[in-house]
């Protein structure tokens, strides 16, 4: 499966879920962009919360973060990606994959002091 087809997956998902925002007219739409940011926002705050917890028992015991301490990050990530894939699908309609490479070739020309002495003569984005 590809982007593409998971942004097609998200959107019949929350078609089935009463979730569909592909039809919003322009004030749902700017409650959406509101209710996604706030969304996004609680995700990256859970993810960096048990990021918080996990170093800091690794600072104060030395132990390294269990098992079900990175499945329970891994499960916030996804939850994160799972409303970028919302919003990139039903919210600004874009093809989230063709976007990604435009701004990977921003970013190479942005960064490109920083690429290593090996990889400075290797073409890197498409």
């Amino acid at each position: 499966m590809n982007l593409k087809d998971l942004m097609e997956f998200q959107k019949e998902f929350d078609k089935r879920h009463g979730w569909d925002w592909s039809k919003a007219g322009k004030k749902e739409r700017l409650e959406n962009l509101n209710y996604l940011a706030i969304a996004l926002a609680g995700e990256v705050g859970e993810f960096c919360n048990l990021v918080k917890k996990v170093t800091r028992k690794f600072k104060s015991k030395g132990e390294l973060p269990s098992e079900e301490e990175w499945k329970e990050m891994k499960e916030e990530l996804v939850d994160i990606f799972i409303y970028v894939i919302k919003g990139a699908a039903e919210l600004f309609n874009m093809d989230l994959e063709e976007e990604y490479f435009r701004k990977m070739k921003l970013n190479e020309e942005r960064f490109k002091e920083f690429k290593s002495n090996e990889l400075k003569n290797k073409k890197t984005c498409r």
